[in-house]
């Protein structure tokens, strides 16, 4: 008997494995990601003119070329300069499409990150930082210490939405042969053709990853700055 969701359950070996690779991706490109966007970040707001000239080149560049294009040129580009990024790790095997995609989904994100980061950064006041100046502590360590964890704080919001994003700009990454959620469910499709099925199935699968997240973020941020979110309740109540 044929129903809905049935290429979906004879199939879901395949969507779990996708699924499972998406997962990785995400993960390890989320790490990357924060830690690009850190340093860019307190580049853009060094004394010093090179590096910070630097950090804004590298953020400009991410943000305003397409991403799609991004993963062509890493894929394709690397190789013809010798470049081979394919290694087994802890008995794991890191195809090149899988290291490239990662890498790429973390330099396009990480530029988003060092935007917003640089935002917060910006934001706590000056007084902070002169306070712990005069304490004796370095550039290095009033950044560390006492500049970025009021930033961070200020941040969790925007910084939600754009790993929301990211989960989702993995997808791209099937483009480049990366057997993630999207490219199984193209594979399935092509041998079953239930194409509204299969990609009701993708949507439900990326839901699955992303409201988690969206509600992570809605706690933390409720957590860390609990004067904001008690003056957006009383704002919702009038």
């Amino acid at each position: 008997m044929d129903y809905f969701g049935k290429g979906i359950i004879e199939n879901l070996n395949l969507f779990w494995d996708g699924f499972l690779t998406t997962i990785w991706v995400s993960l390890i490109a989320g790490i990357l990601s924060l830690a690009i966007g850190l340093i860019v970040a307190c580049l853009r707001v060094t004394p010093s003119g090179g590096l910070k000239v630097v950090a804004i080149v590298y953020t400009e560049f991410f943000r305003n070329t397409p991403f799609l294009v991004q993963v062509l040129a890493l894929y394709f580009g690397l190789p013809k300069l010798g470049i081979q990024l394919q290694f087994n790790l802890f008995g794991l095997e890191f195809n090149q499409s899988f290291v490239v995609g990662t890498l790429a989904l973390s330099l396009y994100t990480g530029a988003y990150i060092a935007e917003v980061l640089r935002a917060g950064l910006l934001v706590v006041p000056p007084g902070q930082s002169e306070a712990a100046r005069s304490l004796g502590l370095s550039l290095i360590q009033t950044l560390w210490y006492v500049i970025i964890p009021q930033a961070i704080r200020l941040v969790i919001p925007p910084l939600g939405n754009i790993y929301i994003a990211m989960i989702k700009n993995s997808a791209i990454l099937s483009s480049i042969a990366l057997v993630d959620l999207m490219s199984r469910a193209t594979f399935v499709n092509n041998r079953i053709d239930r194409t509204f099925e299969v990609f009701t199935a993708v949507i439900l699968f990326y839901f699955v990853l992303t409201l988690p997240l969206a509600w992570g973020v809605s706690y933390f941020e409720k957590r860390l700055n609990p004067h904001r979110a008690s003056t957006l309740k009383l704002r919702g109540a009038r």
